[in-house]
């Protein structure tokens, strides 16, 4: 009996240790946002994957648009473009998404501001908003044993995962009438 009892503890406090581990890296994550602070950002945000995530899913929305376009006014001009979209469209949105997804861009993302030109640091004296996580905590979701997701209200979504003993931004899902939005601000307006 007393065996089970102190492994029922000694799981209890592993529990605890993994649970605090997760919320002390959000802290650190909000800590480095709110200070503008980009080494800090960066510690805590798995760039590569990130990258892929929002390539993905602009590609998807564009190439979307592109057919639709295409369907639309079906023309051989419009397939030809759809079909030149979908020839260079993907090395277009790599480009760009490499060059702008930065320290600086996630860490205004996650505070929902402008971030600077060029994907860099801010501009000097302009003050950084507060990042507040509770306003992600809309829902938490754990989706493995080594991934958590925590939603926004509006649908954006930070999957956290655990890497290298370290927990990381690893997907940040942005859903399609936002991104549309950023791909083209009068989206819902006809071409």
């Amino acid at each position: 009996m007393r065996r089970a009892l102190i492994a029922v503890f000694a799981l209890l406090a592993l529990a605890l240790l993994y649970a605090g581990y997760a919320f002390l890296s959000l802290r650190q994550l909000e800590a480095g946002v709110k200070a503008g602070d980009a080494a800090a950002i960066s510690d805590h945000v798995d760039f590569p994957a990130v990258r892929a995530s929002i390539k993905e899913q602009l590609s998807a929305i564009v190439m979307s648009r592109a057919l639709d376009e295409a369907d639309r006014r079906r023309s051989a001009g419009a397939r030809l473009g759809a079909g030149l979209l979908a020839a260079i469209g993907p090395a277009l949105i790599d480009t760009a998404v490499d060059r702008f997804v930065s320290p600086a861009a996630i860490g205004a993302l996650l505070a929902r501001r402008a971030p600077a030109a060029g994907g860099g640091s801010e501009a000097g004296g302009q003050e950084p908003k507060e990042l507040d996580l509770r306003r992600f905590a809309h829902r938490f979701q754990l989706l493995s044993p080594t991934r958590f997701r925590i939603t926004h209200k509006d649908g954006v979504a930070i999957v956290f995962a655990l890497t290298d003993w370290t927990w990381k931004v690893a997907d940040i899902r942005i859903p399609p009438d936002i991104l549309k939005k950023i791909v083209r601000p009068d989206a819902g307006e006809p071409l």
